[in-house]
């Protein structure tokens, strides 16, 4: 079954460079500005041009770069099913084995496939988006993404699609399927003079030849001219500069600061409204009171109807709380760093834990010294992870002063 994929990346503009030519889509439509042409693709001149191209608004809208493939690195690997679940880690931790020698910050987008089937990672610099990202500020624009320039086509649908993306200088062919970029192949021309690589090249290009799989071919700059916006599978492999992330993650933080404000300003109007009605309803009482202080039966009735209150929100008040938020942080705390949690389930007090390590004892024991838990114990059989140096493992514990048994037992005893 696929997964759903809560796509978080979208932009208001799309700039494409194509050669040395930057292109602008804008209302689906491409403007090509041939009085933009680039004669390197350094920041500050890629941002230079794009500010000559768009208007200055008083709103920054956000903005896609797509570049040439020439600017990422594709590996292709296959994962197990579970590395879905906690799928750039898994990734980043072969970082090694995908690009020995690599020693420079990278970013990564990749989406998993179907277990079984091959995916592909597209790894590109920390140090080329920030500078980007930093080029584009100057200018007074919001660099948001950074997509290869192959990737803007994608479907928005899962369906099988080959993509040949030729420039002057390079060819990428790329094969979409099931929702992921099942194969990647990028070269450049000048290695093509070469005979023997040319000869490999045709020969894995034609294994991406299908006849029953869509084809379509961009090797001028005419065959962008009717480009539409980035589809929502597209932004699935955009890589957002951490200064970006940085940025927007301080305007969530501002728009749920101004939230709070007014939540707290509408509370305070509500308290102050509730004070009022309260005031007024016990001058209104006092007064019902005074009249009926010698009916002994209306005494009564009030004093039923306090308990019978009292006897709705019991449940409510005295429901035990387990404290989410506080366990998952003293497991984040607890857990090594070699080692990961696949599944999590809490119920009545009872926490179930399924997850990868090298060690699981070394987990237990140190589960077994927090405070918080009791009766920490293995809950099934530790295994070894077929094609990994993982082992499988299985937790179950109790939080401490939970006594789920004694709430139902005293506020739902027919239950």
């Amino acid at each position: 079954m696929k997964k759903s994929r809560n796509h978080i990346v979208s932009c208001d503009i799309c700039l494409i460079v194509y050669n040395s030519i930057l292109l602008h889509i804008e209302s689906q439509d491409i403007v090509a500005q041939p009085d933009e042409s680039l004669l390197t693709l350094t920041p500050s001149e890629l941002a230079a041009a794009a500010r000559r191209l768009l208007p200055v608004t008083t709103k920054r809208p956000k903005i896609a770069l797509a570049l040439p493939s020439d600017e990422f690195v594709a590996t292709s690997l296959q994962l197990p099913a579970i590395a879905a679940q906690n799928l750039k880690n898994v990734v980043n931790l072969q970082l090694p084995t995908l690009l020995p020698g690599t020693t420079e910050p990278l970013l990564l987008a990749v989406q998993a496939p179907i277990s079984g089937e091959q995916t592909t990672a597209l790894w590109m610099p920390v140090k080329r988006a920030n500078e980007l990202f930093q080029a584009f500020d100057e200018a007074g624009l919001f660099l948001n993404c950074i997509l290869p320039r192959s990737v803007i086509d994608l479907p928005s649908t899962s369906n099988s699609y080959q993509l040949y993306d030729e420039d002057e200088g390079t060819t990428t062919c790329l094969e979409w399927s099931d929702g992921v970029i099942q194969r990647w192949l990028h070269t450049t021309k000048l290695d093509c003079d070469n005979t023997e690589f040319q000869t490999q090249l045709d020969e894995n290009t034609s294994a991406l030849k299908t006849d029953d799989i869509e084809q379509i071919k961009k090797n001028h700059i005419d065959d962008w001219q009717k480009q539409v916006m980035p589809s929502k599978n597209a932004y699935d492999y955009a890589f957002i500069p951490p200064r970006a992330a940085a940025h927007m993650a301080q305007t969530v933080k501002k728009k749920k600061q101004r939230y709070l404000i007014g939540a707290a300003i509408l509370l305070i109007i509500g308290i102050m409204g509730g004070i009022y009605f309260a005031i007024d309803y016990e001058k209104g009482l006092k007064q019902h009171v005074a009249e009926l202080k010698n009916r002994t039966d209306t005494v009564s009735r009030l004093r039923a109807e306090v308990g019978e209150i009292e006897n709705l929100i019991g449940p409510v008040k005295k429901f035990p709380k387990q404290q989410l938020v506080k366990m998952l942080e003293i497991l984040n705390a607890l857990i090594p760093k070699d080692s990961w949690i696949t599944s999590f389930s809490i119920e009545s007090g009872v926490v179930r834990l399924d997850g990868l390590s090298p060690d699981p004892t070394q987990i237990i024991e140190v589960l077994t010294k927090e405070a918080n838990f009791i009766e920490v114990e293995q809950s099934k059989d530790i295994v070894k992870n077929r094609g990994r140096s993982e082992l499988q493992f299985g937790i179950e514990f109790k939080l401490k002063n939970i006594d789920l048994e004694s709430y139902l037992s005293e506020y739902f005893p027919d239950k």
